[in-house]
């Protein structure tokens, strides 16, 4: 742990350390995920902008502890240090920052710091558009979730469920999905002249969000569930 941390502040004093690739990543990481904790909508060009005022602030402790190193350096080499020669390094090290702030870091910044960044949030946001798009696959489709609540629907006695804007809006609460999509499903449960229009292919889907609900169910044990499914199956097929 301490070799770790010499390394750190070794790399921090050479100004290596702000521009680390696995630094930067990490930093926009902890930082977006934190202020998406608070604000469900902030966005990565905030996190961006955060992150880009936090290099500067690391630019600033960096050229001020070189300050600080050469300050002490010149005490410990020099028994008449007073007043004067303090303002002198002062003086001298407000001078010397112009330099280092054409040589080094703005150079750093632009050239290294920026495509780096802009390259994590690429990275970011591409992984997290994977994970959406994975949830997505293993979610139920909207006529499965429609269907499987259709089942819990029936054996209940509730008979709550009709094709109606009120019912697709209330599924909606519950599973989050597309009201639109919901509507659909309703209208192919309950609706005779919409099955009727199905092709064959339609007819195919429609047998595998039976499935997924089945599998569903079958997890359960929630056979009354299952038997109130089958009927409404039959209603699907064919002579």
């Amino acid at each position: 742990m301490r070799s770790l941390n010499l390394k750190q502040l070794k790399s921090f004093f050479t100004f290596d350390l702000p521009v680390k690739y696995s630094y930067i990543y990490s930093r926009f990481r902890k930082t977006h995920e934190r202020k998406r904790d608070i604000y469900a909508s902030w966005p990565a060009e905030a996190t961006r902008h955060q992150l880009i005022n936090e290099y500067w602030n690391n630019a600033l402790w960096h050229y001020l502890l070189l300050v600080v190193v050469a300050t002490a350096a010149v005490w410990f080499y020099n028994d008449q240090l007073n007043g004067m020669y303090m303002i002198i390094c002062v003086t001298v090290g407000i001078i010397v920052y112009l330099p280092l702030y054409f040589l080094l870091y703005r150079p750093v910044f632009t050239g290294d710091f920026l495509p780096k960044l802009e390259t994590v949030i690429a990275v970011y946001e591409g992984r997290e558009r994977a994970w959406l798009e994975k949830c997505k696959q293993d979610q139920l489709t909207n006529r499965a979730l429609v269907l499987f609540f259709y089942a819990f629907d029936k054996a209940s006695k509730a008979n709550y469920l009709t094709p109606s804007d009120k019912c697709a809006d209330l599924l909606h609460k519950i599973f989050g999905s597309d009201p639109g999509g919901i509507k659909k499903a309703l209208d192919l449960i309950y609706k005779k002249d919409k099955r009727a229009k199905l092709e064959h292919r339609h007819l195919v889907e429609v047998g595998k969000s039976f499935e997924e609900a089945y599998v569903i169910l079958e997890t359960m044990q929630f056979d009354e569930g299952i038997q109130r499914l089958k009927q409404l199956e039959q209603q699907f097929q064919r002579p």
